[in-house]
């Protein structure tokens, strides 16, 4: 009988230990799910662990459906973690668990990274912890994270606080801080540009720096105002794609769409342009990489370059009959 009730004392407090840790899961599941308690425990355990650590990081976050923020983070390790690492079967999730978690499947270092990483982690109430070597290339790799930048981009108020990407100043160093609205004003911009471009036998606007400069926009800023573009667009029509069709329709064949006195101020903007490409672009190196860049010429007018077909030899008499 004692046996009996000792057994069911333990069975009561094995389950009051179990709805114990279920509740503790569950609050922490909630927490989970605040943005500004994901942030904080991020920014701690980054100033902690992971600027120690590693040498350079990316974090991005994004939310799961249930409304938790995992933490996507891309690190460079000390050591090498990829040398005699499957990395193949330990990215496997359709495989059982104990099957891609092997020894054999990792290298000591990498081994010892995730020792280190799941000791670490709990102090700093985070749950799972996964490190694995980047199974393909970086760019693929940039794109599975820039992925979950747009899926989340609409999701939260912008504000200092609510950044969705964060990095060291190690990688800040290759980073630009100079951005621009994607808005209308924009579009119109780069309107102007792309036909700027075309008025010069450019294929795009990029080889205005290596023709004009590096303060390329500050010479031709006020000459690619002066490209005339004649339409007018109402509310809504950037977002549905509109205004970006009709530019790109301008942008090909321009003149259709312009009256006498815009077509007098788009030739006047072709011939400054070509003033300036001469003053500042007319050197050895400059001209060698524009000749590079244009299209190659036809022998015929819209037919491509000059072929047997087009001698027409029968027409001519031979050289031994002149009359």
């Amino acid at each position: 009988m004692a046996l009996s009730v000792w057994a069911c004392s333990r069975c009561l407090s094995v389950s009051l230990a179990v709805a114990e840790a279920r509740w503790k899961l569950s609050c922490f599941g909630e927490q989970a799910k605040d943005l500004e308690f994901v942030q904080g425990r991020w920014h701690s355990f980054c100033s902690n662990v992971v600027m120690k650590r590693y040498q350079d990081w990316i974090c991005i976050l994004e939310p799961h459906k249930d409304g938790v923020w995992p933490l996507q983070v891309v690190v460079a390790t000390k050591e090498d973690i990829r040398t005699g690492t499957d990395v193949e079967t330990l990215a496997n999730y359709r495989l059982p668990y104990w099957l891609r978690r092997g020894k054999h499947l990792r290298n000591e270092a990498l081994a010892a990274e995730w020792k280190a990483l799941r000791e670490i982690a709990c102090k700093y109430r985070f749950g799972r912890v996964e490190l694995l070597p980047i199974k393909t290339t970086k760019e693929a790799f940039a794109r599975y994270l820039g992925k979950y930048l747009t899926k989340t981009f609409t999701l939260i108020p912008p504000g200092p606080r609510h950044r969705l990407i964060r990095y060291s100043r190690g990688v800040g160093r290759h980073f630009s801080m100079r951005f621009s609205i994607n808005g209308l004003g924009n579009l119109l911009y780069r309107t102007r540009l792309k036909m700027a471009a075309a008025m010069l036998g450019f294929r795009d606007y990029s080889l205005f720096a290596d023709c004009f400069g590096p303060r390329w926009n500050f010479y031709l800023r006020d000459i690619i105002a002066s490209i005339p573009i004649p339409l007018r667009f109402g509310k809504g029509d950037f977002e549905t794609g509109v205004a970006a069709k009709l530019l790109n329709l301008f942008a090909e064949n321009p003149l259709p769409w312009l009256d006498s006195e815009s077509k007098k101020n788009l030739a006047a903007a072709q011939r400054l342009l070509w003033l300036k490409f001469e003053e500042l672009a007319f050197d050895a190196p400059a001209m060698a990489h524009w000749r590079e860049t244009r299209p190659p010429e036809a022998d015929n007018i819209d037919v491509g370059p000059l072929t047997e077909a087009d001698l027409h030899d029968d027409l001519f008499r031979p050289a031994e009959v002149p009359f």
